[in-house]
């Protein structure tokens, strides 16, 4: 099975358990934690060693981690460590948070533009796009300069282009053929 779609089953499964308990907050900061912790390569080639029982591994969970999270969670990152798949956390945490999102009706999007934006205009742009999907949005925002200007949104499968840079092809275009 491939490593995404094995991903998503897995955060299908979570999703389902977290909403059953009325937990789907906690799954996501236990989730987070998880991914966290998996960014320690030392501590992720352990959990992923084959030739380590899984007794040494979860003793080494429980101990790194013991507190920190739901049993489920660690329930969870023993059983990847079984099966020396725990670097699936970050695509588990990734595909859980757009479950989520889709539960709670939200959408996210990327900005990007060749200059930071300040709040105000980051809003303006927001509201833009909340009309044009009709769903409540949660923007990142990064700096390109390749851009030249304006912005360029993603939004799902939705590209909403108002950069500079495409209003200066479509012109060279338009004098090319002579329009």
């Amino acid at each position: 099975m491939a490593k995404g779609a094995s991903a998503r089953r897995y955060a299908q499964a979570v999703f389902a358990i977290a909403l059953e308990r009325s937990e789907l907050d906690r799954w996501l900061d236990d989730l987070a934690l998880l991914a966290d912790a998996m960014e320690n390569d030392e501590f992720a080639n352990f959990l992923d060693a084959p030739q380590l029982t899984l007794s040494q591994k979860t003793s080494l969970i429980e101990e790194s981690l013991g507190d920190s999270v739901s049993r489920l969670a660690l329930n969870l990152i023993s059983l990847l460590a079984s099966r020396s798949s725990a670097r699936l956390v970050a695509s588990i945490a990734e595909a859980y948070q757009r479950m989520l999102d889709d539960h709670n009706g939200i959408e996210r999007a990327e900005i990007v533009s060749a200059v930071p934006l300040d709040a105000r205009q980051q809003a303006r742009i927001e509201d833009m796009l909340q009309g044009i999907v009709g769903k409540e949005i949660t923007t990142t925002a990064r700096v390109e300069s390749h851009i030249l200007g304006g912005f360029v949104a993603r939004v799902g499968d939705k590209v909403i282009d108002g950069s500079t840079r495409t209003r200066l092809d479509e012109l060279r275009r338009e004098l090319a053929q002579g329009g």
